[in-house]
């Protein structure tokens, strides 16, 4: 009995070790960010992060005007299609960005 006990307060001790950093803080969780167009029509975009994390979905124009902003923070993952339909043809971009920082862009043509 006292063998089971001291295993597994050694496995919590180690659990709870590997999941904080040197600096006593919980190492961010890495955002997947995927972009895919798969007709001219639509423009798809999954993000998975974690829940609280402020991802924003931006597309811009050729000129760099922002045109569309969705902004994902509650979920943890979520897909999104964007329709294309209303805009004239032309090149845009569709950025995914936290903070500052560009995670992933990717230049669609209509």
């Amino acid at each position: 009995m006292k063998t089971i006990t001291l295993s597994i307060a050694i496995a919590l001790m180690m659990s709870i070790s590997l999941s904080a950093s040197a600096d006593g803080t919980k190492p961010s969780s890495p955002t997947s960010v995927q972009i895919f167009q798969t007709n001219t029509e639509s423009v798809d975009v999954y993000v998975a992060k974690a829940a609280g994390e402020l991802v924003k979905i931006r597309i811009y124009s050729e000129s760099g005007t922002q045109l569309m902003n969705t902004r994902v923070k509650k979920q943890s993952a979520r897909y999104i299609r964007y329709h294309l339909n209303d805009l004239p043809a032309g090149t845009y971009k569709v950025c995914v960005e936290k903070g500052n920082e560009v995670l992933s862009s990717l230049i669609v043509s209509k």
